[in-house]
């Protein structure tokens, strides 16, 4: 079929509203947070899964590419299409709460669904997902997390969406819809995860090469009445990274982080608008009012400047169901905090963060209306001061080409669960806004800067930053959070296993249609496999 083909079948299945072809529309859609490579062809908007499957069924007998999109908050080349021969299938109009099941203790949604507004509709009931979302949840989708490896609100003890999901429906490249978990038997209630071989694990962290994710079932459990916050300045990233370590191990913490002392810049003022938004939340979220105005009066005279200057600093959230056993969770955590040289500070950073845990993606951005490009290493702990030690030396080698065209980084540490450890380094560089930073950010974030100048040389000297460090990762058999078709992933994977994921794949999606070089299964990698 030829593209007029295309396009008139797809109107009549999904409408003609939800066919874009609008040249700028494109583009928005084919951009992620980092990057641009080519401008798909097509962009369509089904509202049903029902439409997906149909859309699917035209798309799958033409030559064209599928690609997933969730929210457009991935930085790794997760949807940009790498030929203009594509469709990208927007899942943000698939957005409703199917059902809340407290009996059962589970929630069901679809993948268009913002982790925001699950927490919206489950914190009035006192419920919430163990693993509640990331810091872009206004806009991030459960199908685009799930996708991704999400993590950070209640990650500290819950792991991430993936460790969380009980199951799942994806439409796989030819239409057909798959069913994962429980829900995959008649007349079942989708409350558990494996009754035999986890097929639901199977779609996780898959990029959306598999399929697209239309619907999710997460596990519910009830808002811990009590929650405490601490926070603690270390002078060198030695103590630092021990600190976190120790405490992520002790499975104390919903959320254990550490900034590096650039990261200072980066925080909520609370002496701003902005800020007071918060001061207000931390006092409506305390269980009493007297609690509430002690609370929000410590908060609203430490501002911004709670962290030493040039100090690490170990952020943690910790909750209970009663405040003797918070107190006790709490001074268990500080006697652990102290062992490594911590000193206690004020602790706004964990606080103002929990009481607007999503606010508007004005993140996007910097603070000082910068670009960022972030990258991630989930590795054992034994290897965490390592990894951090390479992370930085690494830079120090670039340091006189980042300082001559306006490169720095942060470095951003999260305990996840008790087995494993995350480290992020952020590349920043001031550079002209794409059409996505200014369509998501708002406009009154955008108005307190003037938009920078193109900045060629920064862009590229990132790319090649980032070639390195994925390199380096790959190298040490890092995990990481987004895969998307920055990270090699096939590359070295250990053969048999990348045989079965490859069997696996030609089983569901035979023609390598669906987010062709997602994991690394470019379309030469393809041939080369086929003729193994």
């Amino acid at each position: 079929m030829n593209s007029e083909e295309v396009i008139s079948q797809l109107c009549d299945v999904i409408g003609t509203d939800s066919v874009i072809t609008d040249n700028k529309e494109r583009e928005y859609f084919s951009m992620d947070v980092f990057d641009i490579d080519e401008v798909a062809d097509l962009v369509i908007q089904p509202s049903s899964k029902d439409q997906i499957s149909d859309a699917l069924k035209i798309l799958s007998k033409s030559d064209y590419e599928i690609i997933p999109r969730g929210g457009g908050m991935s930085y790794t080349g997760g949807y940009t299409p790498s030929t203009k021969r594509s469709a990208i299938i927007d899942t943000s109009l698939l957005n409703q709460i199917i059902e809340i099941n407290p009996d059962d203790m589970y929630i069901t949604v679809e993948a268009g669904c913002t982790w925001k507004k699950i927490y919206e509709a489950l914190k009035p009931m006192g419920l919430r997902l163990p693993f509640f979302g990331t810091n872009s949840g206004s806009m991030a989708t459960v199908g685009g997390g799930l996708s991704n490896g999400a993590l950070f609100f209640g990650t500290g003890k819950y792991g991430s969406a993936a460790d969380n999901v009980l199951g799942m429906e994806i439409i796989i490249a030819d239409g057909t819809l798959i069913k994962t978990g429980q829900n995959a038997f008649a007349d079942a209630k989708p409350h558990h995860r494996t009754y035999g071989p986890d097929t639901t694990g199977l779609f996780c962290h898959d990029a959306g090469s598999l399929g697209i994710k239309v619907q999710a079932t997460f596990p519910l459990i009830y808002w811990p009445k009590c929650l405490g916050y601490l926070s603690f300045a270390y002078k060198s990233l030695d103590d630092a990274v021990a600190a976190l370590s120790s405490i992520s191990k002790s499975g104390l913490t919903e959320e254990c982080y550490v900034l590096d002392p650039s990261s200072a810049g980066n925080l909520t003022d609370v002496s701003n608008v902005d800020g007071a938004k918060s001061v207000i939340k931390v006092l409506k979220e305390q269980s009493s009012l007297i609690e509430g105005f002690k609370e929000a009066f410590k908060m609203a005279f430490t501002g911004r400047d709670v962290i030493p200057e040039d100090a690490y600093s170990l952020h943690m959230v910790i909750s209970n169901h009663s405040q003797d056993a918070l107190r006790y969770d709490l001074k268990e955590a500080t006697l652990i905090a102290r062992k490594d040289n911590g000193e206690s500070i004020p602790n706004t950073v964990p606080k103002a963060t929990r009481a607007d845990p999503f606010p508007p993606m004005n993140g996007i951005l910097g603070h000082a209306g910068e670009r960022w490009a972030a990258l991630n290493a989930k590795v054992p702990h034994s290897d965490a001061l390592k990894v951090n030690q390479e992370i930085i030396r690494l830079m120090d080698r670039y340091k006189d080409r980042m300082d001559a065209c306006g490169v720095w980084y942060t470095l951003l540490n999260i305990g996840i669960q008790q087995h494993s450890y995350s480290i992020e380094p952020v590349l920043r560089w001031l550079d002209e806004w794409t059409e996505l930073h200014k369509r998501t950010a708002e406009s009154s974030f955008l108005s307190g800067f003037e938009e920078p100048k193109p900045n060629i040389e920064a862009r590229e000297l990132v790319y090649e930053i980032r070639e390195e460090i994925i390199g380096y990762f790959a190298s040490i058999g890092a995990a990481s959070n987004q895969i998307g078709r920055a990270y090699d992933y096939m590359g070295y994977l250990y053969k048999p296993s990348k045989d079965l994921l490859m069997n696996i794949k030609s089983n569901v999606d035979p023609k390598n249609k669906m987010n062709t070089g997602a994991l690394g299964i470019s379309e030469d990698f393809w041939n080369d496999h086929k003729k193994i």
